[in-house]
């Protein structure tokens, strides 16, 4: 059985430069798929499986990784953090 994908994860990974996934676990039934451009974008689709989520990106064509094993992925979302960046906003107190 094939999976439907999301038209919006369908269309940040046609759309936005050089997509990469994660499959994340974020509860005890339920699985992310980050999809990441260059730019450190983001968007994001909940799945009930780590095999649906996996097949999900696949199917989509971009390079999928099983968790965070690429430090360049952490760096790319971390990369639109303006919180992170000297004179950006504050975190609240």
């Amino acid at each position: 059985m094939r999976t439907k994908i999301p038209s919006d994860l369908r269309k940040f990974a046609m759309v936005q430069p050089e997509v990469e996934a994660v499959v994340q676990r974020i509860g005890r039934d339920t699985w992310d798929l980050l999809l990441i451009d260059v730019d450190g974008n983001w968007t994001r689709g909940v799945f009930e499986s780590r095999e649906e989520a996996q097949a999900v990106g696949e199917d989509l064509g971009v390079p999928v990784h099983d968790g965070w094993d690429d430090d360049r992925l952490a760096r790319r979302m971390n990369r639109r953090d303006h919180w992170n960046v000297p004179g950006g906003q504050k975190r609240a107190l």
